[in-house]
């Protein structure tokens, strides 16, 4: 419900509300707007950006001064969902969601006086996280919060292997963005993807010139002008999350080539697990679950990850068992299982 609609609004059957800002020029969440989308519990009141370049930045300084005038219209809900620390209402539980958690102790601290605030005006403060790593860190620090993890989770599709529509093996590797060299983002632990277009493509290309890579987000100038270079790779540019889910699922496997650990769920990982696609991956923290439910390969060098990829196109008999294994844990994950998910625990803990 918009902000103006919801100001004017009398009637109230929910007993859980967020505060959102939905930007029309640049990425929103992957995770939150979804999750929250198909919680039927749940009053999203949001505020709209401009189709204007560069207006978010104004635009999010109108929410903020907004969500603090009409405060006062939250603390009548049971539930209040924020993003940060920093927000308090006077509602009796307050849900704190944390997804791209840096550990760092700055961070922690704000959480810690955010628990002791709530504590101290008779408040329950909860925390969602995506992945047991987390909890186990926020224990430390955290006396009286109850943690719940609400995994990363996607949009169901059509992910019948019988529906795919090319005509060659092919790998897909989708990001937000796909920088290299001079671009933005080519240092980012998230968004470079030097190591993908110097070392994992070639060595690809070298080994089997019929395996395809499919890129998904937007390419960087200089990542366009090392692709150029490059055999077999098909861009599709920057695309809304459900036509990335579509294009997943037209191709054969997934690949997640980056080294980093942030010791975090990855999102994308269960983007690909929706897709129903056999994943090789390195041997991450953020990728823990390929390993543990046999979703694919977690490999430790790239010797690995090539070969993994080459043994995935010539072993039909494998290929059909990791994405049997995928699909049978894909229901798991929808953004709606997910929120029931949550829609128990916050139940079960009031009981």
């Amino acid at each position: 419900m918009s902000l103006l609609r919801w100001i004017f609004s009398r009637n109230e059957d929910l007993d859980q509300v967020v505060f959102y800002f939905l930007s029309s020029t640049n990425f929103t969440s992957a995770r939150y707007f979804p999750f929250f989308d198909q919680n039927n519990k749940v009053r999203i009141v949001y505020i709209k950006g401009l189709p204007i370049r560069y207006t978010d930045f104004f635009m999010l300084k109108l929410f903020k001064l907004l969500g603090k005038i009409f405060k006062y219209r939250f603390n009548s809900y049971t539930y209040v969902h924020v993003f940060n620390p920093n927000e308090f209402y006077k509602s009796h539980f307050q849900v704190l969601h944390i997804d791209d958690l840096e550990y760092e102790i700055g961070y922690i601290s704000m959480i810690i006086q955010w628990e002791q605030a709530l504590i101290t005006k008779g408040k329950i403060p909860i925390v969602v996280c995506t992945n047991p790593y987390t909890e186990a860190w926020l224990k430390q620090f955290l006396q009286r919060t109850k943690i719940i993890i609400i995994e990363q989770g996607f949009y169901p599709i059509n992910n019948d292997p019988n529906n795919r529509k090319h005509n060659h093996f092919c790998c897909v590797y989708s990001s937000p963005y796909i920088h290299y060299g001079r671009d933005k983002h080519s240092n980012h632990s998230t968004w470079g993807s030097n190591h993908l277009l110097d070392e994992i493509i070639p060595r690809i290309n070298a080994l089997d010139s019929e395996v395809f890579i499919h890129l998904i987000g937007e390419i960087g100038p200089d990542a366009k002008n090392r692709v150029l270079s490059l055999s077999n790779v098909i861009c599709h540019g920057q695309v809304s999350f459900i036509e990335n889910a579509k294009l997943l699922n037209q191709c054969d496997i997934a690949i997640y080539p980056r080294t980093y650990d942030h010791k975090r769920s990855i999102l994308k990982i269960f983007s690909y697990i929706g897709a129903g696609l056999p994943i090789v991956t390195y041997d991450l923290i953020d990728t823990q679950i390929v390993k543990s439910e046999s979703l694919g390969f977690s490999v430790k060098s790239i010797d690995e990850f090539i070969y993994s990829i080459a043994e995935l196109k010539t072993n039909v008999k494998l290929l059909n068992f990791y994405s049997n294994r995928v699909q049978s844990i894909g229901s798991i994950y929808h953004w709606s299982s997910l929120a029931n998910k949550l829609n128990n625990e916050l139940r079960n803990f009031i009981n």
